[in-house]
């Protein structure tokens, strides 16, 4: 069933004729017990959240992820209303703030975290783990009903409130999150990110934190830095391993659960189910002869798998029922709504940034991978003896954490296996770790494949235009 809307507006709504559909299909099971019906989901969907978060319906698309300059951009989006598990993706990340908030008054600690790492301590231990992107959000839509141009710039603020108070103009764009913390506008219990992963402002926003308006208890994950050898030595494990244990003690005594090994264990094979959902829904996707959804749609499968929107037996749901659409999609030969006929195909690299899926669709392109969060989907974790070694394990063996040859070397692979035309690595400009690798990757991908690699660096919100050209200057090239 393919929907458009063809009315003039800048919002866009699900079409009440899908109703009868979308309430036949299985509701959301969560982790507390709770079941939620997809009648429950289509009202709160139709009626309530249009109200409260009217930028989240904003049918015209800025041309870079992030970008506050313009209400109204160039790039229509196609929604495509008959993938019905992207629609329940969209529930989840729409009530992540009610969610959040309803747990912490039980107990539940909230934590900010940061990518780079799978997520069962914080989980295991009784909190909800969110990355800055969720916890931007939730800062945003503590005010409701605002416009796009007025969310944007409440972003906005949390950003530059940041570079004046945390740290400097040169940061990386995390700290809006840590300065959303610091001026009591979300009420985080607890930081603990990694060290040594992928932002190299982590460290020293963290512990901005100690000395800050408002005293947040913060603690550091130690990654030892990877030397020479290609697999993680003993050392190294058993270090990471210690700082886990104490990782999930801090959580523990925060959240009043006990963390066994075998409490530990069970949610590793959880989430070791959310991350073979993933793999097999790329392995469909990458599969096809016409790409069953556009970048967007399939963007949202990756970061629901790695890590669960709040809550991971939902989160398991919604990743069951779209590989079985995709599957079905597939064998019909749909293609994802907003997509050109033999789209270029795009593997894109690096933390944080990336090209708008929108744009990339609208001007001929596809986006059908990205290393950051995939590499997390592509090592598995071990379920048998002890829990905490078989997450420093896995964690050191991150593909995107290896040494830089090694970490291009596995791009090359997984541009190959998506069958990509071109890869573009894109960087913000403050994170120097991202900064210092993306030429070398771009080459040496170029190098192991032949295709047509370019890194691009960029600033959130402050030169969308400029990567607009770039990308669709990329694209034609490829083309």
């Amino acid at each position: 069933m393919s929907v458009t809307i063809n009315e003039i507006s800048d919002y866009w709504q699900y079409p009440p004729r899908l109703e009868p559909v979308f309430t036949a299909t299985d509701g959301l099971e969560f982790s507390d017990g709770r079941y939620v019906s997809s009648k429950e989901i289509w009202r709160f969907l139709t009626q309530d959240a249009p109200k409260r978060f009217p930028d989240a319906f904003n049918l015209y698309s800025t041309g870079f992820i992030g970008s506050s300059s313009r209400v109204r951009g160039r790039f229509r989006r196609a929604i495509d209303f008959s993938l019905f598990s992207g629609i329940k993706h969209n529930y989840l990340t729409l009530t992540l703030k009610d969610r959040i908030e309803t747990a912490r008054k039980k107990g539940t600690p909230a934590i900010l975290v940061q990518g780079g790492q799978t997520v069962e301590p914080y989980y295991a231990a009784g909190g909800i783990p969110l990355r800055p992107a969720y916890v931007g959000t939730w800062a945003r839509s503590q005010v409701e009903g605002l416009s796009t141009r007025d969310s944007a710039r409440r972003s906005h603020s949390f950003l530059e409130a940041g570079r004046r108070n945390l740290t400097s103009p040169d940061a990386c764009n995390q700290i809006s999150s840590h300065s959303a913390v610091e001026e009591g506008i979300v009420p985080i219990d607890f930081v603990a990110p990694y060290l040594c992963l992928r932002c190299s402002d982590m460290a020293y926003l963290t512990e901005t934190h100690r000395s800050g308006k408002i005293q947040v208890p913060t603690y550091l994950v130690d990654h030892p830095v990877p030397g020479q050898e290609k697999r993680p030595n003993k050392w190294r494990v058993d270090y990471l391993k210690e700082e886990l244990k104490i990782l999930t003690q801090k959580i523990s005594k925060l959240s009043g659960k006990e963390v066994t090994d075998e409490v530990l264990t069970a949610e590793i094979k959880r989430e070791n189910k959310a991350r073979k959902l993933l793999r097999d829904c790329y392995n469909i996707w990458w599969s096809a002869k016409v790409p069953p959804t556009n970048s967007s749609d399939h963007s949202g499968i990756r970061a629901l798998a790695i890590d669960g929107c709040g809550d991971y037996s939902a989160a398991i749901n919604v990743l069951e029922e779209t590989r079985n659409e995709l599957k079905q999609r597939v064998k019909d030969g749909v293609k994802g709504a907003g997509l050109k006929d033999d789209p270029v195909r795009l593997f894109t690299c690096g933390s944080c940034v990336g090209p708008n899926a929108t744009l990339v669709d609208n001007v001929g392109g596809v986006i059908v991978g990205r290393d950051d969060f995939w590499s997390e989907a592509a090592v598995e974790v071990k379920e048998v003896g002890d829990p905490y070694e078989n997450l420093a394990e896995a964690i050191l063996s991150f593909p995107y954490e290896l040494p830089t040859v090694e970490r291009a070397e596995w791009i090359a692979e997984q541009a190959k296996k998506s069958r990509a035309d071109g890869v573009i690595f894109m960087y913000a400009w403050g994170c120097n770790y991202q900064t210092g690798v993306a030429r070398m990757i771009a080459d040496i991908v170029k190098q192991r494949t032949g295709l047509t690699t370019t890194a691009m660096e960029t600033e959130l919100g402050q030169d969308s235009e400029q990567i607009e050209n770039r990308i669709e200057a990329f694209i034609e090239i490829l083309k």
